[in-house]
């Protein structure tokens, strides 16, 4: 049985392991070490969940490191960028030379990792997003040569439970990655909330304006999904020639406006993380 360590359970952490619990097939147990993490996280519930000393579990659950745990074949660091130069050199103590790092941290480089690691580490980096928390997440991932084959099948196996996975061919993309994908969900949510405000601006009960926001994303991003037709098609299908969208679209795509500022969002999103790296 291959034994993952989870090394942070919050949000993200708890996706992946909501849908390794209930979606993989492949033998593997899991020791989910987080200082904050509560009695009655969902994980503590699960049928394979149990406390320290149960040699049949499938989830053990820890608040820190201790003697039971044994080297583990893969460990998922999921914790914030900031926390990994105190958590790094606990978490190498307990890892044997075979033991494959799998990153969700943003900015967090392999080059960094194997500072704390050595340079023999197998490093998997990976950049997922927040709809992982319903399936419907994208992960990009990259990964060294120091990685068996059989381990990146299996990661790649374990990040597609919670979303589609790309690969990547060089790890500077990560950092584009992160403005587009890994925080973009965040760009969406704001326009729900600029949509929403909008609607009241123009005389709306905020009731209704929630629910005409809401109504709209999820019915713009379901069409094209379904359609064959790019987004610039379906733009230009809904849009009449001195019409009302027409008029509304003049503002968005002016030389400030949505494209520009989205633009100079993904772009300062990429510096950030680049900024994490150092």
């Amino acid at each position: 049985m291959t034994k993952v360590l989870l090394a942070g359970c919050g949000k993200m952490g708890s996706a992946m392991l909501a849908g390794w619990l209930s979606k993989l097939n492949d033998p593997l147990s899991f020791t989910i070490v987080d200082p904050m993490i509560s009695p009655d996280h969902p994980a503590a519930s699960h049928p394979a969940a149990s406390h320290p000393g149960a040699s049949d579990s499938r989830v053990t659950i820890l608040t820190a490191l201790d003697d039971s745990i044994e080297a583990p074949d893969i460990i998922v660091l999921a914790m914030k960028p900031q926390m990994m130069p105190d958590a790094l050199p606990g978490l190498a103590k307990i890892a044997s030379a075979d033991t494959v790092w799998l990153s969700i941290a943003a900015g967090v480089t392999m080059a960094k990792l194997k500072q704390q690691l050595g340079q023999s580490a197998a490093i998997i980096r990976t950049m997922p997003n927040t709809p992982a928390a319903i399936g419907l997440g994208v992960t990009a991932m990259i990964m060294d040569d120091q990685v068996p084959a059989d381990v990146a099948q299996l990661a790649v196996r374990m990040m597609e439970v919670i979303g589609d996975v790309v690969m990547l061919d060089h790890e500077d993309d990560m950092d584009s990655v992160t403005g587009v994908s890994g925080s973009g969900p965040a760009y969406v949510f704001l326009m729900r909330e600029a949509l929403e405000e909008a609607a009241i601006a123009a005389g709306l009960t905020p009731e209704l304006a929630a629910k005409l926001a809401a109504a709209t994303l999820t019915g713009a991003v379901g069409l094209m999904n379904e359609s064959d037709e790019t987004p610039s098609q379906l733009r230009v299908n809904v849009t009449s020639p001195a019409g009302t969208t027409q008029a509304a679209l003049d503002v968005l795509m002016a030389d400030d406006g949505l494209p520009a500022l989205m633009r100079r969002a993904v772009l300062a999103a990429r510096d950030r993380s680049r900024e994490l790296g150092k």
